[in-house]
């Protein structure tokens, strides 16, 4: 594993709706990432291998590669962003707009479907942009990987004079259980997975997906050759369940 060194001028630290405070860098075009609450980096990295088994083209999705920093476990990825790009969240355009916290504001909505048109609709009269098939591969993909931190701040655009396109996939280090702290590995893998809970819209990834429909085709089989060559741990056995399980190859 690359092993990095490097200084604190360097250090950003990100607050917002997730919970806690990530520690990260960011040095010549790369972002690095601390593992802050589980093994977040080898989260990211399964993640992102398991989406170049998928029809999204590589734009479409960060990849992450496992390594140290300063001696202690995380990962990096390449900047999204091109010359004069910038990353604009849900979260903070709600705030730009109105002044408000977005989640807080759909959280008092009575139903998802409610809390999803409102955001959607939001975005497209302030960005002229529809984010549902965007929202779409989204859901698709913390259904397989559980993610347990979709939060407002890790749903976003990229714009670039005045103009907007949905950002790729990124930011999902706290999935395949990796930091659930309600697991107990004595249980059967299917009892552990009853115990995630989804982010934004609903605590439901099924519903959530089922909402917006499948967002990209798997070569699962393809996708579970490649996981039996990776080193064995807790989140590749929680991966492979899932492709499995719900893109049933028994």
């Amino acid at each position: 594993m690359i092993d990095v060194e490097i200084s604190s001028d360097y250090m950003m630290r990100e607050t917002g709706t997730s919970e806690g405070t990530q520690v990260k860098y960011h040095k010549d075009g790369y972002w690095y990432k601390l593992d802050n609450r589980g093994r977040e980096g080898l989260t990211e990295y399964l993640v992102s291998k398991f989406l170049t088994f998928t029809d999204l083209s590589p734009s479409e999705y960060v990849i992450y590669e496992q390594i140290d920093i300063n001696g202690k476990h995380g990962c990096r990825s390449r900047s999204f962003l091109k010359d004069e790009e910038e990353f604009v969240t849900f979260y903070r355009l709600y705030q730009n707009e109105h002044g408000e916290d977005l989640s807080r504001v759909i959280g008092v909505m009575d139903t998802m479907e409610e809390r999803i048109e409102y955001t959607v609709r939001f975005i497209k009269e302030v960005c002229k942009v529809d984010v549902t098939d965007y929202l779409r591969k989204i859901f698709s993909l913390d259904r397989i990987i559980l993610n347990e931190d979709r939060h407002l701040n890790n749903l976003g655009l990229v714009c670039i004079g005045g103009r907007f396109a949905p950002a790729p996939l990124f930011d999902q280090g706290l999935s395949l259980l990796t930091a659930n702290q309600s697991v107990n590995w004595r249980l059967p893998m299917e009892e552990n997975v009853r115990r995630v809970v989804a982010r934004p819209f609903s605590g439901s990834h099924e519903k959530m997906w089922k909402y917006f429909g499948e967002g990209f085709h798997v070569d699962a089989r393809a996708a579970l050759d490649w996981l039996q060559t990776e080193p064995q741990s807790k989140e590749k056995e929680v991966l492979e369940y899932q492709i499995r399980l719900l893109l049933g190859i028994y």
